[in-house]
């Protein structure tokens, strides 16, 4: 699987059957016995159609396609409840109850099940790839070891994803191949999930994955799993430990070829490229792993901030389109929204300029474009390692590696005395973040790990509820709000689940 895109494929055949176990419904569906799957695992096309399925069912939870519902859920989980999106003239549910704080049991974003479904396909991987190479010698060692290192990786992605939204969960390490196994369990608590699962799945990736080789941009290699970690480190405030991945991230290679070396600015793209981090990740020496969506193969990249010309359900947040212009010297601004006046509501970022030249007309069908949604790259590690440095006392690299970003913006640099204390620095670190990352994702996240949801999401929401008639009571006191609910379906599917507090 030399540097291929990876697109979304329905998996036809026994390896559809297969892996099927991890759709909406897996919990309740009868299993293939262990020795069926055995007797297909057995070459080369195996292995990558079972890599495939996992990639596949990954970015179709990201990046989405078809009615409103199951558009990609990249952005409503990462931004759909933060400062960065609001509801637009145009929202649909999901959009209105995430932007007011309103979240319901029936809204589409808080089914979990794709999740599940790329982990069961995970699962399977894991338990199968291993018998392959006994059948067929062109698979080696080095290839298998490379494909399980990706699937330890992503089952540790989706369930870093379900326990920073929903908190405790069910764990499934094993494909559901057994007619005799229990289909409902329990939820294990998130911290549980965290130490005794994902940081253990990244270490193992890790050890299997080989090191200093030149990645493919659409996959896990190296330098995603080192970033994983780190964000997982970040995510239980143990900065030491993320300092030890960063440093490892460092030196892996960049899927151009370059050692990312994370020393300097001179290591990110410069300030006239930084609008190919998006357009051409696969070409540029700070991307480490985004997500591939061929609308020639899949259809619609559907993002709800830019599904449509002139009524999509989500649109960039008022205070936004106010406050980020009054830097006119930020060149990311007007690259990452449409700066058209009318059209100021739209995503811009993943888009050529050129879509906005004359304000988003219908002749510019953005849905028919690609869209590589970033998972991670070097930017937004940089940041985490000024905010981790900020907190184990070494504020004078905190300041430089966040100076980094922000003069390659354009914009002018931060003096340590700038800052009062750690709490300081660490707001204009997380303000750099929401700039320099909005639209990939992580600023919902961010509010979360750092314990900022009400500091920032109060006045925010007053005004939202505000101009929509609700009392104006800001985000509120009830930090079970903070989690999702579980579907209702979810719920349906399996009778052990209890639906979080306040839901």
């Amino acid at each position: 699987m030399k540097n291929i895109k990876i697109t979304y494929i329905i998996v036809t055949g026994a390896l559809c059957i297969a892996l099927s176990s991890g759709c909406k419904k897996f919990l309740t569906e009868v299993p293939l016995s262990s020795s069926t799957l055995e007797n297909y695992f057995t070459k080369q096309a195996d292995l990558t159609a079972a890599m495939t399925a996992m990639y596949a069912s990954f970015q179709h939870e990201m990046t989405g396609a078809g009615t409103s519902g199951t558009w990609g859920k990249y952005h409503y989980w990462g931004e759909g409840r933060s400062d960065n999106f609001d509801r637009s003239g145009y929202a649909n549910s999901i959009i209105t109850e995430l932007s007011l704080n309103g979240l319901t049991a029936t809204n589409q974003a808080t089914d979990w099940s794709g999740l599940y479904r790329t982990i069961s396909r995970a699962n399977t991987a894991i338990k199968y790839l291993p018998g392959i190479p006994k059948h067929d010698p062109k698979v080696t060692q080095d290839m298998l070891n490379t494909s399980l290192a990706q699937c330890y990786a992503m089952r540790a992605m989706c369930y870093f994803y379900i326990i920073r939204l929903w908190g405790d969960a069910p764990v499934w390490t094993e494909p559901y191949d057994d007619v005799a196994k229990n289909a409902e369990k329990k939820r294990e608590p998130a911290a549980k999930i965290l130490d005794s699962l994902i940081i253990p799945d990244l270490n193992k990736a890790y050890s299997l994955i080989g090191k200093g080789k030149t990645p493919s941009i659409w996959m896990i290699g190296e330098g995603a799993i080192c970033a994983m970690m780190a964000n997982v480190y970040m995510w239980k405030n143990d900065y030491p430990n993320a300092i030890v991945w960063i440093k490892n991230l460092f030196q892996a290679k960049s899927p151009a070829g370059k050692v990312y070396g994370g020393s300097s600015q001179a290591d990110l793209v410069n300030t006239a490229g930084w609008k190919n981090l998006f357009l051409t990740p696969d070409k540029t020496i700070e991307n480490i792993w985004s997500i591939h969506w061929d609308y020639s193969v899949n259809g619609c990249a559907c993002m709800p901030a830019s599904i449509y010309y002139n009524n999509s359900p989500v649109e960039i947040d008022s205070i936004v389109r106010t406050d980020w212009p009054l830097d006119s010297l930020d060149i990311r601004e007007k690259q990452t929204v449409d700066p058209n006046a009318g059209y100021r509501g739209w995503l811009l970022k993943y888009y050529p300029n050129s879509v906005a030249a004359n304000g988003w007309k219908p002749a510019d069908d953005v849905k028919s474009l690609p869209v590589y949604l970033v998972m991670y790259r070097l930017g937004g590690i940089y940041l985490l390692y000024a905010e981790a440095l900020n907190y184990t006392g070494n504020k004078t690299d905190a300041v430089k590696y966040l100076n980094y970003v922000r003069t390659r913006a354009g914009l002018s640099a931060y003096a340590e005395g700038d800052f009062i204390n750690e709490d300081d620095l660490e707001d204009a670190i997380l303000n750099e973040r929401r700039w320099e990352l909005y639209g990939e994702g992580s600023r919902w996240f961010d509010l979360v790990r750092t314990n900022h949801v009400n500091k920032v999401m109060d006045p925010v929401m007053r005004i939202r509820q505000e101009k929509f008639g609700i009392a104006a009571v800001g985000f509120g006191d009830n930090k079970n709000k903070i989690l999702w609910p579980l579907h209702r379906d979810v719920l349906e599917d399996n009778k052990m689940l209890v639906q979080n507090p306040s839901y």
